[in-house]
């Protein structure tokens, strides 16, 4: 016997459904199989998971409990690839992230319209930037595996990370 609970559904003058409130839905194809489910997590944040074929989160569409906003593209076995989001500070950010979940390349535009590329080596350093300054002057840096600085293009200008 199924029992339903915690689901209200609120009804206009003419019957019909005008409201459906729960804290989570789930939706399931023909098979039962789960597809999609819009929920919080448990920190109280809104989430929208999709579901592929395999059964694994493929994309995740969140607000976390730092009230970033974000997006995460995911690849068959549910691994995090790709993350854009929206900073507390304001800023977009855009991570690629390798098949082991670490993060290899990260895009971003500062509040003051700077955009950075940063690229990270496998251990996780910082290895190269390119960037604007808010001049609109190019910079390109790049890093030694202790991140020291090696080369920096205009020599004039300071390095950023």
């Amino acid at each position: 016997m199924e029992r339903r609970v915690g689901a209200r559904i609120i009804v206009g003058e003419d019957g019909m459904p005008k409201t459906v409130e729960a804290e989570r839905f789930v939706l399931k194809d023909s098979e039962g199989n789960p597809k999609a489910v819009l929920g919080v997590d448990h920190e109280g944040s809104p989430q929208l998971l999709m579901i592929g074929k395999t059964g694994q989160i493929r994309i995740s569409l969140l607000v976390d409990g730092e009230d970033e906003p974000s997006v995460v593209l995911s690849d068959p076995t549910g691994g995090r690839r790709i993350e854009v989001s929206v900073l507390q500070s304001g800023v977009p950010s855009v991570n690629l992230y390798d098949i082991d979940g670490n993060t290899r390349a990260t895009l971003n535009v500062a509040n003051n319209g700077a955009p950075y590329l940063g690229l990270i080596d496998s251990r996780g350093n910082l290895r190269s930037v390119v960037c604007l300054y808010e001049d609109g002057e190019p910079v390109v840096q790049l890093f030694d595996e202790e991140k020291k600085p090696i080369f920096r293009a205009p020599q004039k200008s300071s390095f950023i990370a």
